[in-house]
C-alpha cells in the first residue's frame, strides 16, 4: 500500500473528532421561549450589592454568567459526592 493509499483509508483528524463529539448545539437553551426569557442576574447571583441587570444588559453576556452559575452548583455537586465516596471507601 502506498503512503497516499493509506492516508486515504484513515479518516482526517477533524473528521474523526466530529464523530466524536456529539451535537448539543440548542439543547442547553432548551425551548426557544426560554432562550428568549430574561435572565434576572439578581436572582443569580443574591449576595451582591450592585444591579447585575444593569452591569452587564447584553444577553450574550447574562446567558454567559447563567451557565457560570450552573457549573459552579455542578462542580459543587461533584465534589461532595467525590468526597462522600473518599469517607465511605476509607471507612472499610
Amino acid at each position: 500500500m502506498t503512503e497516499q493509499e493509506s492516508n486515504l483509508s484513515q479518516p482526517a483528524p477533524e473528521e474523526s473528532l466530529k464523530a466524536e463529539i456529539p451535537v448539543t448545539e440548542g439543547l442547553e437553551e432548551g425551548s426557544p421561549a426560554e432562550a428568549e426569557e430574561e435572565i434576572d442576574l439578581n436572582h443569580l447571583f443574591p449576595g451582591e450589592e450592585t444591579d447585575l441587570n444593569e452591569l452587564f444588559p447584553e444577553k450574550e453576556m447574562r446567558s454567559l454568567l447563567k451557565k457560570v452559575q450552573r457549573n459552579k452548583k455542578d462542580l459543587g455537586k461533584m465534589k461532595d459526592r467525590f468526597s462522600d465516596s473518599f469517607s465511605e471507601s476509607d471507612s472499610d
